[in-house]
């Protein structure tokens, strides 16, 4: 099999290194293989760490689920934005992280976490929130993802292994662990299949993760395998252009977070999804190697992954990420 940078029209890596302070570090310890020790990691981190954006998304993160969100897809939710600092490398010995990784596992239920939400009842969907609203629930989609933004940021604590046990008991079938509102539940058991945004945080966390039982991955990925066989949307997960999208952070179900998560698993690598997604990131690239956003968050405008008319450092520091973790 051919490596990694067989795969792109240019090696970026020195472009890489001249980027943004968390695509140079992770550049540097991802693609190149340096140790924290190494003076160009450590210089990097610590310019990582003092960056303005950064510190931006640490102040907006601490501010754990002020105000319910009316929508899972929404950039701006707690959980997205610590999520972004744990895939840039941050750890919960940063400034100001454990702090809200505390408040993170102030609210649990049956040992998964939740997130405040106002959950629709039937005939009612316009729920009212006021100033005293704090109602927490544990869904499928939030509590997973939770669960491995704290694991990956380095909280190995017993609130945090129970949540990874309770998450791995409800993946030992294919069914695996659906969204159980009332419009939704009907159309999951009539498939009798798990929920794809589900089964997706869950193979990241498992991705985490130390001797896995094969059986957790191939039933987390049950979801993804049925819905690219469909070949049409399931539920709110499309495959159009929305779907094919280089876009980030990884917010909602999309082809660049399925091809980043799904290649980090060997016995998944002969997967039709995965050969189709990984062929797609390398037909995406420019005639440098680099890749240019073809959607963007507004809430996040300002980053380099949010300028549709220039090659994102960041974005092409994932998809070379992807090649390495495929192609190795």
């Amino acid at each position: 099999m051919a490596n990694w940078q067989s795969k792109l029209s240019k090696d970026p890596s020195e472009w890489l290194l001249n980027s943004t302070p968390w695509t140079k570090y992770n550049t540097l310890t991802q693609l190149l293989g340096q140790h924290e020790t190494s003076p160009d990691v450590a210089a990097a981190r610590a310019e990582m760490l003092a960056h303005p954006q950064i510190l931006s998304v640490i102040n907006d993160a601490n501010d754990w689920f002020r105000i319910p969100p009316t929508r899972h897809d929404d950039s701006k939710m707690s959980h997205y934005k610590l999520k972004m600092l744990a895939d840039f490398g941050l750890s919960i010995s940063d400034g100001g992280i454990s702090g809200i990784v505390e408040k993170a596992k102030e609210h649990t239920e049956n040992g998964l976490f939740c997130i405040k939400q106002a959950l629709p009842e039937k005939g009612n969907f316009n729920v009212k929130i006021d100033a005293d609203f704090n109602e927490w629930h544990a869904l499928p989609c939030d509590s997973i993802l939770i669960s491995s933004i704290l694991y990956k940021l380095g909280d190995r604590g017993a609130v945090v292994q129970e949540s990874v046990q309770s998450i791995c008991s409800k993946w030992d079938t294919e069914i695996g662990w659906f969204c159980h509102l009332f419009f939704v539940e009907s159309q999951f058991k009539k498939c009798k299949m798990g929920c794809p945004m589900a089964g997706l945080h869950t193979l990241e966390l498992l991705s985490l993760l130390k001797n896995v039982d094969s059986t957790l991955v191939r039933n987390a990925y049950s979801p993804l395998k049925y819905h690219r066989e469909l070949g049409k949307s399931l539920y709110y997960f499309g495959r159009s252009k929305k779907f094919w999208s280089l876009k980030y952070p990884y917010v909602w179900y999309n082809a660049l977070y399925i091809a980043d998560v799904l290649t980090r698993f060997n016995e998944l690598k002969g997967e039709p999804l995965v050969e189709e997604i990984v062929e797609w990131i390398v037909k995406s690239q420019t005639s440098e190697g680099t890749f240019i956003p073809t959607s963007m968050f507004m809430e996040y405008k300002g980053w380099d992954f949010s300028n549709k008319k220039e090659p994102s450092p960041w974005l092409t520091f994932l998809c070379c990420k992807i090649l390495k973790q495929y192609f190795g």
